[in-house]
């Protein structure tokens, strides 16, 4: 009997280690994701310089003092100024896709450079919605009041929440975004790696809270996505997208008030819109800023 209970005990001791070294692990998928610059993906790695554009490099604080080294393309026209807010383990690079139209339309643009890449951890739009505030402290400093927004994917879901909380962001579009980051998560464990929501999601949960100091279940761009309006949004995402599954477009854009609109050509990449089809990307951008932030 006690040689039953000795071994039913190191079962569990055993199961509990085990359980907070895969949660560990996967909570520094999420915190610590690899930063990088994929060709067939981002397509310019080589800074603004690879399109011919002038720019420089801007430095602003965020208010838990990360020092977020951006992008700034100053348009001669100066229509208004777009923040272009990357996605989880990319880099300030990613909006140069859609840049060079949107700057010859007489745009200014800041391709923000978030936390990660900055000393700092991913929280999936929690903890970077510091870093649009400092971007948006860094435009109005320089007078700028015409202000949209452009985000992909985690910057997708970390610009709803934004814009719905800084009314003085005036248009909006979220390419590829998620209504939920936990929902995200969980979808992702069961399709990549088979991995349901018990036992495992929870105690996952728990170190991203703590390791993050935040509430993952707090970050839920489509409990915001409302408030937006009457200001305008569209939404950008393929329907077949392999990471963040289209119902995340359908239900952000069914909870979203008017003006919206949703472009889902059918790409089946994650946040490879652009890639798809250049020109119909960029012509969208452009003409909604154009009718929106002017």
């Amino acid at each position: 009997m006690k040689r039953t209970i000795k071994y039913t005990i190191s079962g569990l001791i055993f199961i509990i280690i085990l359980l907070v070294a895969i949660s560990y692990y996967f909570s520094s998928l999420v915190l610590y994701p690899k930063v990088n610059c994929k060709l067939d993906h981002h397509v310019y790695c080589q800074g603004p310089v690879e399109l011919g554009l002038e720019f420089e490099e801007v430095q602003f604080e965020t208010v838990d003092k990360l020092n977020l080294v951006s992008y700034w393309i100053p348009a001669k026209q100066n229509k208004g100024s777009i923040i272009m807010v990357h996605g989880h383990g990319g880099q300030r690079n990613e909006g140069l896709r859609f840049a060079k139209s949107l700057h010859a339309a007489g745009y200014n643009l800041l391709l923000l450079s978030l936390r990660r890449n900055h000393g700092g951890f991913a929280s999936m739009g929690f903890h970077e919605q510091k870093d649009v505030e400092a971007a948006l402290t860094f435009l109005k400093s320089k007078g700028f009041q015409k202000i949209g927004i452009f985000g992909f994917s985690m910057g997708s879901a970390t610009s709803i929440i934004a814009m719905a909380e800084h009314p003085e962001i005036q248009a909006g579009i979220f390419s590829s975004g998620y209504g939920s980051a936990i929902d995200v998560l969980v979808e992702s464990a069961k399709r990549d790696f088979g991995i349901p929501y018990y036992p495992l999601i929870p105690v996952v949960k728990l170190a991203l809270n703590l390791r993050g100091d935040m509430d993952i279940d707090s970050v839920r761009p489509i409990d915001h996505i409302a408030s937006i309006s009457p200001r305008p949004i569209a939404i950008f995402h393929c329907t077949k997208d392999d990471y963040v599954d289209y119902h995340h477009a359908e239900d952000l854009f069914a909870k979203a008030g008017e003006p919206k609109s949703l472009w889902s050509p059918e790409c089946n990449r994650h946040e490879r819109l652009w890639n798809f089809s250049p020109k119909e990307a960029e012509t969208r951008a452009v003409v909604f800023f154009q009718k929106y932030l002017k």
